[in-house]
Parts: C-alpha cells; structure tokens; sequence
C-alpha cells in the first residue's frame, strides 16, 4: 500500500463503506487519555498559539460557528510534530463524535513511526485504524506499506 500526505485515515469501531456511515461509539475518554499520556508527541489544539488566540478573541466569532469552534478547542483535537519552518503541525487529529470516528490529517506523506502510534490508539481504543474507510491497517499490515 502507498501513501501520501492526501491518504485519508481514520479510526473507527467498524468499516465506513461510505460518507454516511456511523459505527459504534468511541470512547472518548480513553482517547482523552491516550493524547494527555503523550505529551512529548501530541498537543491539544486549545495550547497551539492559534488555539489560545482563538479562545482571547471568541466573543468575535459569529454565534452560529462559536459552538464548533469550542469544540475543536475541548480536547476536541489535537496536532503532533510541528513544523517550525512552515508555522504548522504536520499531523492533525479530530473526533467526529457524532458518527463516531476520529479523522488524521498529514501536511506530508505519513511515516511508518506516525502510522505505528495510531495503529496504538486504535487498539487502545478497541477500534481500526483505516485507510479511505474501508483497508484495515494493523500490526501486520504495516509491514506493506511503501
């Protein structure tokens, strides 16, 4: 399997055959856990300069978006390695909690040491890390990957 920092990941309980598909809860506390017991690897989108800059200024933000806002910033996300060069994380992590799944986003191609983290989260969370929704990537599987 090869990829690519456009290669969609998620993690799920079951497969996501499509846009719609909703599977079993996560658990989000455990998730929770599992990012605050790693933090020389991920930080929480509400401590990134951006996410303390948007919490000073979120009486400027319209009412019909500030509710989503506060949500990425309530340990609704998270970013891992940033890239000083750049001003940006290279990897994204967000909770979908209501269809159930955690999307990770890469601003470069995904290496088998990030792979192999989030390969943890999802047996953590008794849940599979996907590729596009449907290839299961585990232990084994990532023995594939280019």
């Amino acid at each position: 399997m090869r990829l690519t920092k456009n290669t969609n990941f998620q993690i799920a309980k079951g497969l996501l055959n499509d846009v719609f598909a909703k599977t079993e809860p996560l658990d989000y506390n455990k998730w929770v856990r599992f990012i605050d017991d790693r933090p020389n690897f991920f930080t929480w989108n509400e401590n990134t300069e951006s996410g303390k800059k948007t919490l000073q200024n979120i009486d400027e933000i319209s009412e019909n978006f500030r509710e989503r806002v506060l949500a990425s910033l309530s340990k609704g996300g998270c970013f891992a390695e940033y890239d000083s060069k750049k001003g940006n994380y290279n990897i994204s992590i967000s909770i979908n909690k209501i269809n159930n799944w955690i999307t990770i986003q890469f601003a470069r191609t995904p290496r088998l040491e990030d792979l192999r983290i989030f390969v943890e989260m999802a047996n953590h969370l008794d849940a599979l890390l996907l590729v596009d929704g449907t290839k299961v990537v585990n232990e084994e599987t990532l023995k594939d990957i280019v």
